[in-house]
């Protein structure tokens, strides 16, 4: 009886995200939707696919926040809806209304070319280019880790120190970029890949993976520092 009611949530779970996938395209969600879906009894989960695959308009004032939390809103969905307010705000560049799951066979995304420049950029020596960088920069097709987590494991991590880079907001102003995404379909190993692109040309210069068992923060700090010091010093 109990294996029959846990596969019945897990098929009733599925059912409301592609339900979610098929009719939350034109929604937006605020504050009171968040709410509503919490006090209803829907997963964490469930609420982190619908917000990621709606418009979002989320109040984070700290009365705002505080009403989130008496409403029973988990943690980590305040989190993400922070991290998505933060990406609308004046002034920044604009976000997707949805954020796809990452593929392994997601080709690299790359930057526009410039106006009057009809021949690409010139691929960098991937040493050269991370000897010269100043600045990095992280983009996310994932909830976790949280970008407040992977700034601060970034920063107590050895290997990233010697690399003296700072970390920007955004992608558009930093040297290099970093693209994190979890693996869809990975539920039993916990995949996540990453790729480190030199902004300015849009190439690849190294790329990983790892998984969240422990700290998935401290597992991607590891992994992107290690990749990074190691065409340094090679």
């Amino acid at each position: 009886m109990r294996n029959f009611s846990l596969k019945k949530s897990t098929i009733l779970a599925i059912f409301l995200t592609l339900a979610f996938t098929v009719h939350g395209q034109g929604e937006v969600i605020s504050n009171r939707a968040v709410i509503d879906m919490s006090r209803a009894g829907l997963s964490p989960e469930i609420i982190r696919a619908k917000i990621l695959r709606s418009d979002t308009n989320f109040e984070v004032t700290a009365k705002a926040l505080i009403e989130l939390k008496e409403g029973g809103v988990p943690d980590d969905i305040i989190a993400l809806m922070l991290e998505r307010a933060d990406s609308a705000l004046p002034g920044t560049p604009p976000r997707q209304a949805a954020e796809p799951a990452f593929s392994e066979n997601t080709p690299p995304e790359t930057e526009p070319k410039p106006e009057g420049h009809p021949t690409e950029r010139p691929v960098p020596d991937p040493k050269e280019a991370i000897r010269m960088a100043r600045t990095i920069a992280f983009k996310k097709s994932s909830a976790h880790p949280s970008r407040q987590n992977l700034e601060k494991a970034l920063l107590k991590n050895k290997d990233f120190t010697r690399l003296n880079l700072t970390i920007l907001r955004y992608k558009e102003e930093a040297d290099l970029f970093v693209e994190i995404g979890y693996v869809s379909g990975s539920w039993l190993t916990h995949r996540y890949v990453y790729r480190i692109f030199d902004r300015r040309s849009g190439a690849v210069l190294a790329a990983g993976e790892t998984t969240s068992w422990g700290s998935l923060a401290d597992n991607l700090a590891r992994h992107i520092s290690r990749s990074l010091l190691s065409i340094m010093t090679s």
